[in-house]
Protein backbone atom coordinates (compact mmCIF):
# COMPACT_ATOMS: atom_id res chain seq x y z
CA UNK A 1 0.00 0.00 0.00
CA UNK A 2 2.88 2.38 0.79
CA UNK A 3 4.15 2.04 -2.78
CA UNK A 4 0.73 2.91 -4.18
CA UNK A 5 0.51 6.02 -2.00
CA UNK A 6 3.95 7.06 -3.25
CA UNK A 7 2.81 6.39 -6.83
CA UNK A 8 -0.23 8.65 -6.34
CA UNK A 9 2.00 11.42 -4.98
CA UNK A 10 4.38 11.09 -7.94
CA UNK A 11 1.42 11.07 -10.33
CA UNK A 12 0.12 14.32 -8.83
CA UNK A 13 3.57 15.93 -9.17
CA UNK A 14 3.85 14.69 -12.75
CA UNK A 15 0.47 15.93 -13.93
CA UNK A 16 0.92 19.23 -12.08
CA UNK A 17 4.09 19.83 -14.06
CA UNK A 18 2.30 18.73 -17.24
CA UNK A 19 -0.59 21.17 -16.87
CA UNK A 20 1.58 24.11 -15.87
CA UNK A 21 3.88 23.28 -18.77
CA UNK A 22 0.93 23.13 -21.17
CA UNK A 23 -0.23 26.54 -19.96
CA UNK A 24 3.20 28.05 -20.56
CA UNK A 25 3.50 26.33 -23.94
CA UNK A 26 0.15 27.71 -25.04
CA UNK A 27 1.13 31.25 -24.10
CA UNK A 28 4.38 30.84 -26.01
CA UNK A 29 3.03 29.01 -29.07
CA UNK A 30 0.19 31.50 -29.58
CA UNK A 31 2.70 34.28 -30.32
CA UNK A 32 4.58 32.25 -32.95
CA UNK A 33 3.88 31.79 -36.69
CA UNK A 34 1.75 28.75 -37.56
CA UNK A 35 3.76 25.53 -37.78
CA UNK A 36 2.56 24.56 -41.27
CA UNK A 37 3.56 27.98 -42.65
CA UNK A 38 7.23 27.72 -41.64
CA UNK A 39 10.14 25.49 -42.59
CA UNK A 40 11.22 22.77 -40.17
CA UNK A 41 14.41 24.66 -39.31
CA UNK A 42 12.54 27.91 -38.71
CA UNK A 43 9.98 26.15 -36.51
CA UNK A 44 12.75 24.73 -34.33
CA UNK A 45 14.34 28.16 -34.00
CA UNK A 46 11.01 29.85 -33.21
CA UNK A 47 10.15 27.44 -30.42
CA UNK A 48 13.53 27.07 -28.72
CA UNK A 49 14.02 30.85 -28.60
CA UNK A 50 10.59 31.41 -27.04
CA UNK A 51 11.21 31.43 -23.27
CA UNK A 52 7.67 30.58 -22.01
CA UNK A 53 7.33 27.75 -24.53
CA UNK A 54 10.80 26.39 -23.72
CA UNK A 55 10.15 26.38 -19.96
CA UNK A 56 6.82 24.65 -20.55
CA UNK A 57 8.48 22.12 -22.84
CA UNK A 58 11.14 21.31 -20.23
CA UNK A 59 8.50 20.87 -17.52
CA UNK A 60 6.55 18.48 -19.73
CA UNK A 61 9.64 16.41 -20.53
CA UNK A 62 10.77 16.25 -16.88
CA UNK A 63 7.30 15.15 -15.75
CA UNK A 64 7.68 11.94 -17.74
CA UNK A 65 10.34 10.82 -15.25
CA UNK A 66 7.92 11.25 -12.33
CA UNK A 67 5.17 9.54 -14.33
CA UNK A 68 7.46 6.63 -15.11
CA UNK A 69 8.16 6.12 -11.39
CA UNK A 70 4.43 6.35 -10.65
CA UNK A 71 3.51 3.77 -13.29
CA UNK A 72 6.23 1.47 -12.01
CA UNK A 73 4.44 1.40 -8.66
CA UNK A 74 0.72 1.45 -9.56
CA UNK A 75 -1.67 0.63 -12.37
CA UNK A 76 -2.38 3.02 -15.25
CA UNK A 77 -6.08 3.17 -14.33
CA UNK A 78 -5.15 4.65 -10.94
CA UNK A 79 -2.50 7.11 -12.15
CA UNK A 80 -3.90 8.68 -15.35
CA UNK A 81 -7.10 10.10 -13.75
CA UNK A 82 -4.76 12.17 -11.56
CA UNK A 83 -4.39 14.47 -14.57
CA UNK A 84 -7.42 16.30 -13.20
CA UNK A 85 -5.41 17.17 -10.08
CA UNK A 86 -2.84 18.68 -12.42
CA UNK A 87 -5.52 21.12 -13.61
CA UNK A 88 -6.02 22.18 -10.00
CA UNK A 89 -2.26 22.77 -9.77
CA UNK A 90 -2.46 25.05 -12.82
CA UNK A 91 -5.08 27.20 -11.10
CA UNK A 92 -2.99 27.40 -7.91
CA UNK A 93 0.04 28.29 -10.05
CA UNK A 94 -1.97 31.00 -11.81
CA UNK A 95 -3.14 32.39 -8.46
CA UNK A 96 0.31 32.72 -6.89
CA UNK A 97 2.49 33.31 -9.96
CA UNK A 98 0.20 35.11 -12.41
CA UNK A 99 -1.84 36.77 -9.63
CA UNK A 100 -5.09 35.55 -11.19
CA UNK A 101 -8.09 35.21 -8.82
CA UNK A 102 -9.78 31.88 -8.19
CA UNK A 103 -13.51 32.04 -8.84
CA UNK A 104 -16.38 30.32 -7.08
CA UNK A 105 -17.01 28.15 -10.15
CA UNK A 106 -13.41 26.95 -10.13
CA UNK A 107 -13.61 26.15 -6.41
CA UNK A 108 -16.71 24.04 -7.05
CA UNK A 109 -14.95 22.20 -9.90
CA UNK A 110 -11.88 21.63 -7.72
CA UNK A 111 -14.11 20.19 -4.99
CA UNK A 112 -15.77 17.84 -7.50
CA UNK A 113 -12.37 16.60 -8.70
CA UNK A 114 -11.04 16.07 -5.17
CA UNK A 115 -14.17 14.13 -4.20
CA UNK A 116 -13.88 12.03 -7.38
CA UNK A 117 -10.19 11.28 -6.80
CA UNK A 118 -10.85 10.33 -3.16
CA UNK A 119 -13.65 8.00 -4.26
CA UNK A 120 -11.37 6.58 -6.96
CA UNK A 121 -8.74 5.75 -4.36
CA UNK A 122 -11.31 4.20 -2.04
CA UNK A 123 -12.65 1.92 -4.79
CA UNK A 124 -9.25 0.82 -6.15
CA UNK A 125 -7.21 -2.10 -4.85
CA UNK A 126 -4.24 -0.59 -3.02
CA UNK A 127 -1.90 -3.52 -3.56
CA UNK A 128 0.68 -2.51 -6.14
CA UNK A 129 0.50 -4.61 -9.29
CA UNK A 130 3.86 -5.79 -10.56
CA UNK A 131 4.36 -6.77 -14.20
CA UNK A 132 7.42 -8.40 -15.64
CA UNK A 133 8.52 -8.08 -19.26
CA UNK A 134 7.17 -11.50 -20.24
CA UNK A 135 3.72 -10.55 -18.95
CA UNK A 136 3.83 -7.24 -20.84
CA UNK A 137 4.99 -8.72 -24.15
CA UNK A 138 2.47 -11.54 -23.91
CA UNK A 139 -0.45 -9.21 -23.24
CA UNK A 140 0.63 -6.48 -25.67
CA UNK A 141 0.77 -9.06 -28.46
CA UNK A 142 -2.64 -10.59 -27.69
CA UNK A 143 -5.42 -10.10 -30.24
CA UNK A 144 -7.62 -7.82 -28.06
CA UNK A 145 -4.61 -5.61 -27.36
CA UNK A 146 -3.58 -5.43 -31.01
CA UNK A 147 -7.13 -4.53 -32.05
CA UNK A 148 -7.44 -1.86 -29.34
CA UNK A 149 -4.06 -0.27 -30.08
CA UNK A 150 -4.51 -0.44 -33.86
CA UNK A 151 -8.02 1.01 -33.88
CA UNK A 152 -7.15 3.88 -31.55
CA UNK A 153 -3.99 4.74 -33.52
CA UNK A 154 -5.79 4.57 -36.87
CA UNK A 155 -8.44 6.90 -35.44
CA UNK A 156 -5.77 9.54 -34.84
CA UNK A 157 -4.52 9.18 -38.42
CA UNK A 158 -8.10 9.47 -39.70
CA UNK A 159 -8.69 12.71 -37.79
CA UNK A 160 -5.43 14.24 -39.01
CA UNK A 161 -6.05 13.26 -42.65
CA UNK A 162 -9.62 14.53 -42.40
CA UNK A 163 -8.36 17.84 -41.06
CA UNK A 164 -5.83 18.22 -43.89
CA UNK A 165 -8.45 17.32 -46.53
CA UNK A 166 -10.78 19.93 -45.02
CA UNK A 167 -7.94 22.48 -45.22
CA UNK A 168 -7.61 22.66 -41.43
CA UNK A 169 -11.26 23.46 -40.82
CA UNK A 170 -12.12 22.53 -37.21
CA UNK A 171 -8.43 21.84 -36.68
CA UNK A 172 -8.74 22.62 -32.97
CA UNK A 173 -11.26 19.80 -32.46
CA UNK A 174 -9.65 17.23 -34.75
CA UNK A 175 -6.08 17.81 -33.58
CA UNK A 176 -7.22 17.88 -29.93
CA UNK A 177 -8.82 14.46 -30.32
CA UNK A 178 -5.72 13.12 -32.07
CA UNK A 179 -3.44 14.63 -29.40
CA UNK A 180 -5.48 13.22 -26.51
CA UNK A 181 -5.63 9.70 -27.96
CA UNK A 182 -1.95 9.72 -28.94
CA UNK A 183 -0.92 10.96 -25.49
CA UNK A 184 -3.03 8.18 -23.96
CA UNK A 185 -1.30 5.59 -26.14
CA UNK A 186 2.02 7.03 -24.99
CA UNK A 187 0.97 6.50 -21.37
CA UNK A 188 -0.03 2.91 -22.11
CA UNK A 189 3.33 2.18 -23.75
CA UNK A 190 5.09 3.88 -20.84
CA UNK A 191 3.29 1.48 -18.48
CA UNK A 192 4.35 -1.40 -20.69
CA UNK A 193 7.94 -0.13 -20.74
CA UNK A 194 7.98 0.07 -16.95
CA UNK A 195 7.07 -3.62 -16.89
CA UNK A 196 10.71 -4.26 -17.65
CA UNK A 197 12.26 -1.25 -15.89
CA UNK A 198 11.81 -1.80 -12.17
CA UNK A 199 13.51 0.97 -10.21
CA UNK A 200 13.49 -1.28 -7.15
CA UNK A 201 15.23 -4.15 -8.94
CA UNK A 202 18.30 -3.32 -11.03
CA UNK A 203 18.77 -6.92 -12.15
CA UNK A 204 15.30 -6.98 -13.69
CA UNK A 205 16.02 -3.80 -15.61
CA UNK A 206 19.35 -5.06 -16.92
CA UNK A 207 17.70 -8.30 -18.03
CA UNK A 208 14.93 -6.39 -19.85
CA UNK A 209 17.54 -4.24 -21.62
CA UNK A 210 18.82 -7.34 -23.41
CA UNK A 211 15.41 -8.02 -24.99
CA UNK A 212 14.61 -6.34 -28.33
CA UNK A 213 10.90 -6.16 -27.50
CA UNK A 214 11.59 -3.82 -24.59
CA UNK A 215 13.41 -1.40 -26.90
CA UNK A 216 10.62 -1.52 -29.47
CA UNK A 217 8.17 -0.47 -26.75
CA UNK A 218 10.57 2.31 -25.69
CA UNK A 219 10.90 3.71 -29.22
CA UNK A 220 7.13 3.60 -29.81
CA UNK A 221 6.56 5.35 -26.47
CA UNK A 222 8.92 8.19 -27.44
CA UNK A 223 7.40 8.56 -30.91
CA UNK A 224 3.84 8.62 -29.57
CA UNK A 225 4.64 11.27 -26.96
CA UNK A 226 6.49 13.47 -29.44
CA UNK A 227 3.62 13.13 -31.91
CA UNK A 228 1.09 14.05 -29.22
CA UNK A 229 3.11 17.18 -28.40
CA UNK A 230 3.11 18.27 -32.06
CA UNK A 231 -0.62 17.61 -32.46
CA UNK A 232 -1.35 19.62 -29.32
CA UNK A 233 0.71 22.60 -30.51
CA UNK A 234 -1.17 22.65 -33.82
CA UNK A 235 -4.50 22.43 -31.99
CA UNK A 236 -3.59 25.37 -29.75
CA UNK A 237 -2.38 27.47 -32.67
CA UNK A 238 -5.43 26.72 -34.81
CA UNK A 239 -8.16 27.08 -32.21
CA UNK A 240 -9.31 28.20 -28.81
CA UNK A 241 -8.04 26.66 -25.61
CA UNK A 242 -11.64 26.48 -24.37
CA UNK A 243 -12.12 23.73 -26.99
CA UNK A 244 -8.67 22.15 -26.98
CA UNK A 245 -8.04 21.77 -23.23
CA UNK A 246 -11.11 19.72 -22.19
CA UNK A 247 -10.99 17.40 -25.23
CA UNK A 248 -7.31 16.64 -24.71
CA UNK A 249 -7.59 16.23 -20.93
CA UNK A 250 -10.55 13.85 -20.93
CA UNK A 251 -9.21 11.59 -23.69
CA UNK A 252 -5.75 11.50 -22.11
CA UNK A 253 -7.38 10.44 -18.82
CA UNK A 254 -10.00 7.95 -19.98
CA UNK A 255 -8.37 6.06 -22.90
CA UNK A 256 -5.53 4.67 -20.71
CA UNK A 257 -8.14 3.33 -18.29
CA UNK A 258 -9.65 1.23 -21.09
CA UNK A 259 -6.13 0.23 -22.11
CA UNK A 260 -5.39 -0.91 -18.57
CA UNK A 261 -8.57 -3.00 -18.53
CA UNK A 262 -8.10 -4.62 -21.95
CA UNK A 263 -4.31 -5.00 -22.05
CA UNK A 264 -3.09 -5.30 -18.47
CA UNK A 265 -6.24 -6.83 -16.93
CA UNK A 266 -6.20 -4.20 -14.18
CA UNK A 267 -9.85 -4.70 -13.32
CA UNK A 268 -9.68 -8.49 -12.97
CA UNK A 269 -9.60 -7.99 -9.20
CA UNK A 270 -13.23 -6.88 -9.21
CA UNK A 271 -14.34 -10.01 -11.07
CA UNK A 272 -12.17 -12.59 -9.31
CA UNK A 273 -13.04 -11.22 -5.87
CA UNK A 274 -16.68 -10.50 -6.73
CA UNK A 275 -16.26 -6.80 -5.85
CA UNK A 276 -18.90 -5.54 -8.26
CA UNK A 277 -20.01 -2.82 -5.89
CA UNK A 278 -16.48 -1.44 -5.79
CA UNK A 279 -16.27 -1.64 -9.57
CA UNK A 280 -19.49 0.36 -9.91
CA UNK A 281 -18.07 2.88 -7.45
CA UNK A 282 -14.91 3.20 -9.51
CA UNK A 283 -16.90 3.81 -12.69
CA UNK A 284 -18.94 6.50 -10.93
CA UNK A 285 -15.71 8.01 -9.58
CA UNK A 286 -14.24 8.20 -13.08
CA UNK A 287 -17.39 9.92 -14.33
CA UNK A 288 -17.22 12.44 -11.46
CA UNK A 289 -13.56 13.18 -12.13
CA UNK A 290 -14.23 13.55 -15.87
CA UNK A 291 -17.12 15.96 -15.28
CA UNK A 292 -15.02 18.02 -12.89
CA UNK A 293 -12.11 18.06 -15.34
CA UNK A 294 -14.31 19.11 -18.27
CA UNK A 295 -15.95 21.93 -16.32
CA UNK A 296 -12.67 23.12 -14.83
CA UNK A 297 -10.76 23.11 -18.11
CA UNK A 298 -13.64 24.84 -19.91
CA UNK A 299 -13.91 27.60 -17.33
CA UNK A 300 -10.14 27.97 -16.90
CA UNK A 301 -9.67 28.21 -20.66
CA UNK A 302 -12.37 30.88 -20.85
CA UNK A 303 -10.49 32.89 -18.27
CA UNK A 304 -7.24 32.57 -20.20
CA UNK A 305 -5.25 30.14 -18.07
CA UNK A 306 -4.42 28.16 -21.21
CA UNK A 307 -4.92 31.09 -23.53
CA UNK A 308 -2.79 33.99 -24.66
CA UNK A 309 -5.09 36.84 -23.69
CA UNK A 310 -2.46 38.23 -21.29
CA UNK A 311 -0.29 38.99 -24.28
CA UNK A 312 -2.46 42.04 -24.86
CA UNK A 313 -0.04 43.81 -22.57
CA UNK A 314 2.39 43.65 -25.50
CA UNK A 315 -0.22 44.68 -28.06
CA UNK A 316 -1.98 47.90 -28.74
CA UNK A 317 -5.76 47.90 -28.66
CA UNK A 318 -5.85 48.33 -32.45
CA UNK A 319 -3.97 45.10 -33.00
CA UNK A 320 -6.67 42.95 -31.41
CA UNK A 321 -9.17 41.27 -33.68
CA UNK A 322 -12.88 41.69 -33.12
CA UNK A 323 -13.09 38.09 -31.89
CA UNK A 324 -10.25 38.67 -29.39
CA UNK A 325 -11.97 41.79 -28.03
CA UNK A 326 -15.25 39.91 -27.65
CA UNK A 327 -13.46 37.07 -25.85
CA UNK A 328 -11.78 39.51 -23.49
CA UNK A 329 -15.07 41.24 -22.73
CA UNK A 330 -16.82 37.91 -22.02
CA UNK A 331 -13.88 36.79 -19.85
CA UNK A 332 -14.11 39.96 -17.79
CA UNK A 333 -17.75 39.33 -16.81
CA UNK A 334 -17.22 36.27 -14.56
CA UNK A 335 -14.15 37.90 -13.03
CA UNK A 336 -16.32 40.67 -11.61
CA UNK A 337 -18.92 38.29 -10.28
CA UNK A 338 -16.52 35.68 -8.94
CA UNK A 339 -15.33 35.52 -5.39
CA UNK A 340 -11.63 36.21 -4.99
CA UNK A 341 -9.71 34.18 -2.47
CA UNK A 342 -7.86 36.46 -0.11
CA UNK A 343 -4.76 35.61 1.81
Amino acid sequence: MAWVVLAIFLGIVSYSMLNIGMGLQKKGAASLPKIDEQTFKQNIKNFVTNKPWLIGFLLIQIQWGFLAFALDLASVSIITPLMSIGMVALIIFSYFYLKEPISKVELICISIIIIGIAALGATSPLDNVEYNLDFVLDHMSSMPSIIFLSVTFLLTIFFIVLCIVRKFKNADILFSVAAGITDALGAIFLRAYMGGADFRNGDLTREAATHWGWWVIFVLMILLNLTATIYLQVAYQRGKAVIVAPIFAVLAMIVPVFGGILIFEEWNFYFTEGKFGLMAGKIISLVIVSIGAILLSLYSARRGRYDDVRTIKAKSENQLTLEEKQNLESDAIPDKKSEIISD
